[in-house]
């Protein structure tokens, strides 16, 4: 083949490789430092990353102090959100005639256990300060009256925090209340007076007042009680149940035998465990 002038013949391919230049062993070395050092640093970024996301997550989920304008006074809340996105359904919880204090642990128990269910639990002090001292009364006579005449204040109290619930963006449109001895009548009262309440629990309590007549309306009905209940007898339990009944409603009484009242307050007992298991359940199946 001829050539023209200033035109070179091209290389082989393998003369053309042995042209390039080759890597210093001393870059080679470089690199071989360089890459643990990135990984570290990549990993260090996910280690912020992934705190970051779970500090987030861990604000979300935290329980919140509110209050609530009700028609006749401030009512403190303390919301724990339940676990997951969307909307959610709300339960209610109404303390005894304690108060909150006394037995915060078990109704912060209760509250936990629902928000991990993804409710939005909302533990309500519908005392005011003027109620706190006549309703720790030793005085067993004194207190009653002194509950069943507060009754309607306080169930108009429910009714305003259950109006707050239902602007809240996460609600789902579904909302249960679950009382606890005075709370359970009180939790009663309100259902009966109020036809957003779509699921009612009720720890050893019974129909407020004398009229054992009762409520015109209840939605789907737990009650809990031990036989030996002798604050509360169980049966205020079963009036509770006949007249859910009679009002055509799903309604059922579970008794717990040898224990008294508050008997599921002590988380160590199985009876305990068993009831909160029992009420997550319920409100979780009617609330969806």
């Amino acid at each position: 083949m001829r050539l023209d002038a200033g035109m070179r013949p091209r290389a082989s391919g393998t003369r053309a490789l042995a042209q390039l230049p080759l890597r210093s062993a001393k870059h080679d070395t470089s690199m071989a430092r360089l890459i643990p050092a990135l990984r570290s640093a990549c990993a260090a970024v996910m280690l912020v990353l992934c705190a970051s996301a779970t500090a987030a997550c861990a604000a979300e989920t935290a329980p919140q102090d509110l209050t609530v304008t009700a028609a006749d006074a401030l009512t403190t809340i303390t919301l724990f959100p339940g676990r997951g996105e969307g909307k959610r359904p709300a339960v209610i919880l109404l303390h005894g005639a304690q108060g909150i204090e006394r037995f915060a642990a078990a109704y912060t128990r209760y509250a936990e256990a629902l928000a991990a269910k993804g409710i939005d639990a909302l533990l309500v002090s519908y005392y005011d300060a003027a109620d706190i001292g006549p309703m720790r009364s030793a005085d067993k006579h004194a207190r009653e009256s002194y509950f069943f005449a507060h009754l309607p204040k306080w169930s108009a109290r429910i009714r305003d925090v259950v109006s707050f619930v239902a602007r809240r963006e996460s609600f789902s449109g579904k909302v249960g209340l679950l009382g606890f001895s005075n709370g359970g009548f009180l939790a009663v009262a309100s259902a009966a007076s109020d036809r957003r309440i779509d699921a009612l629990v009720v720890f050893y309590a019974g129909i407020a007042g004398e009229d054992q007549a009762g409520p015109t309306r209840l939605p789907p009905l737990l009650a809990l009680h031990g036989d030996a209940d002798h604050n509360v007898p169980l049966s205020s339990g079963k009036a509770l149940l006949d007249r859910a009944k009679a009002l055509g409603n799903e309604a059922n009484l579970v008794v717990y035998p040898g224990m008294g009242h508050g008997f599921d307050f002590d988380a160590t007992r199985p009876e305990s465990a068993d009831a909160l298991a029992r009420t997550a359940s319920f409100f979780l199946e009617r609330l969806r």
